[in-house]
This record gives structure tokens, C-alpha cells and sequence, in this order.
């Protein structure tokens, strides 16, 4: 039989676990927020910062967050509150301020990005968007991503398009006029600056019947920027081949320039395998996607190949366009 000191001891200090624990529930998210530099900047004349975050009222799921912006000359604080059901954010990455005074929030979905783009001067979300993966280009001007798809109501044809937002820009001079599917707005900003025909049609969804596959592109690597902000690489596999594609909008990104190569997958092979199943293996392997690619000299890109590929070189060094 239990002795009933110790289980009157179990059961306190189990009360006190639950106080304790109801406690670090409830910390100021300002004082978190103090430790944690994605979830604060500042420039020569705001200082920005996330002081609070609460549960969205009509999910638990979701979550509401105060922004808080401190002018440094006038010395006044204003705070702006963003999330809930029809933004459905979860957590936020990090917080971007630049020198035109414009805010970005980039925040996690369950399976996506937001991006919110913040004026500080006037303490308004100016404009706000879905995305997969989006990418800040070096010279902090442009971001690139991804087209978001809605898990439900999805078009027949759903397919990689790869959009370009400029920070100088207005919020309408980042939207094309719309083709196709319109039922999320939050889905269609940016420019398509890849592929081709959605360049062309100045569309985020075009019908199955206007493509010539309608799983034709699926992006396969991260975004990566030249130096000099001109250029977007990246691999994408379609009619089941790998490509290199080099997309330069130093015209604007309105006006892209696509240039794409075939990647011979199969040259890629280890040498360290028995020869005749590295044969067997070169004429197999048509596609890859990579987990990581990188810059190795102004013409070449490294791409660390997915683990699946086990029978791949750890790092293939790879021409661009």
C-alpha cells in the first residue's frame, strides 16, 4: 500500500509542475521577442519589434501578433496587429526593414509562406501575400517565391510558376491582370518571370488546354541570386528532364529573359560504383532535385543532389545558362 506522505508530496509537487508550467505559458512575448533577432529590426529611423502573441479567437490554431514601431526622431510608438483566419499565419521567420521605411513580416502558414509588407510611416499592412519559399535578392530590392496553391479548390492545371516582387514598387504595380483562377487573391501577386508561357499570357493559372503538360514544371532547388541582383537560378525538371534555368530581369520584371540547359543527370554517377551498375545508372537518371545550391565562380553552381540520389555525387558542379 502507497504510504500516503509520499503520495500527498507526489501530488504537490505535481500541482506546483502545473503552476510553474501554467506560468511560462502566459512570459510577455516582448521579453522573448528581446532575445530573438528574426523577430526585430531597425534602421536609422524606425526600430520594429513583435511584443505580443496571442491565439487567434476563432482558431487555436492560428495566431495574432502586435507589431510594434518606435520612430526614433519624433520618439512615438504605434502598434499594428495582423493574423487570424483569413491570414492564417502560425509563426513569424524573421522581420526585414529597409531604408525606404518599408517592413516586411515573413511568416509561416501550416504548409507555406506570408509575406506582409509593412509602411512605417503611416502603421499600415500596405500589402500581403501567400507563397512557397520566398528568396530576398542581395541588393534587398526584390523577393522571389514560389506560387502558392490552395490545398483545396485547386485549378486542373497546377504547376510550378516562379513570381518576382519588387520592394519599390506599389502594391498594384506588383499584380498582372488576372487569368484563370481567381478565387484567392492572396495567391496572385508578384510577376511571372518563369516559365514561359505564364510570361507570356502575364498569368498565374492557365488552363490545361494552354499548356502543353499540365504537370510540365516542378521547380527541384532553392532559389539562388547572382551578386548583382540580376539574375534568379535555379533547377527545374519538366518533360522528364532536369534543367538549369537562368532567368534575368535586369530589364525589369516585367520584361524577363529566360535561358534554361538540359542537365546530363547521368555524368553525375560516383566513380567509386562497379562500373557496369554506374552505366545502368547514367542511363537512368534524367532528373534531380537538390537540397542546397550555391555559386562556384560567376558561371558554375554547386547543387548538394536530394539523399534519395544516393548514387549521385555529393556535389555537382553544374553550368548556367
Amino acid at each position: 500500500m502507497r504510504d500516503c506522505k509520499n503520495f500527498n508530496g507526489d501530488r504537490n509537487h505535481a500541482f506546483v509542475l502545473r503552476v510553474v508550467y501554467g506560468c511560462l505559458l502566459f512570459v510577455p512575448m516582448k521579453a522573448l521577442a528581446a532575445n530573438d533577432p528574426n523577430t526585430s529590426a531597425s534602421n536609422s529611423t524606425y526600430n520594429a519589434e513583435i511584443v505580443k502573441e496571442e491565439k487567434a479567437k476563432d482558431s487555436c490554431k492560428l495566431t495574432v501578433f502586435t507589431l510594434e514601431i518606435t520612430d526614433k526622431t519624433k520618439h512615438e510608438v504605434a502598434h499594428v496587429t495582423f493574423g487570424g483566419i483569413g491570414e492564417r499565419i502560425r509563426s513569424i521567420k524573421k522581420l526585414y526593414l529597409f531604408e525606404n521605411n518599408k517592413l516586411v513580416v515573413h511568416g509561416n502558414l501550416e504548409r507555406a509562406d506570408i509575406i506582409y509588407v509593412v509602411d512605417c510611416e503611416t502603421d499600415n499592412v500596405v500589402d500581403m501575400f501567400w507563397c512557397y519559399d520566398p528568396v530576398l535578392s542581395p541588393s534587398k530590392r526584390f523577393w522571389v517565391y514560389e506560387k502558392f496553391y490552395a490545398p483545396h479548390e485547386m485549378p486542373a492545371a497546377r504547376t510550378t510558376v516562379v513570381l518576382v516582387y519588387d520592394m519599390r514598387k506599389a502594391p498594384a504595380e506588383n499584380r498582372v491582370p488576372v487569368v484563370g483562377y481567381t478565387a484567392w487573391p492572396k495567391e496572385q501577386v508578384g510577376f511571372p518571370i518563369y516559365p514561359e508561357p505564364y510570361v507570356k499570357a502575364r498569368a498565374y493559372v492557365l488552363r490545361e488546354e494552354q499548356l502543353q503538360n499540365p504537370n510540365w514544371y516542378n521547380l527541384s532547388s532553392p532559389f539562388l541570386w547572382s551578386p548583382d541582383a540580376n539574375d534568379v537560378v535555379f533547377l527545374c525538371n519538366h518533360q522528364k528532364q532536369t534543367y538549369m534555368v537562368r532567368v534575368n530581369i535586369s530589364a525589369g520584371i516585367d520584361k524577363p529573359k529566360i535561358f534554361e540547359a538540359p542537365v546530363n543527370v547521368g555524368s553525375f554517377v560516383k566513380a567509386s560504383l562497379p562500373e557496369e551498375y554506374r552505366k545502368r545508372e547514367a542511363d537512368r537518371l534524367h532528373t534531380v532535385s537538390a537540397t542546397e545550391i550555391y555559386w562556384d565562380g560567376k558561371d558554375h553552381v554547386i547543387a548538394k543532389p536530394n539523399k534519395v540520389y544516393y548514387t549521385l555525387q555529393d556535389k555537382i558542379r553544374i553550368p548556367v545558362p
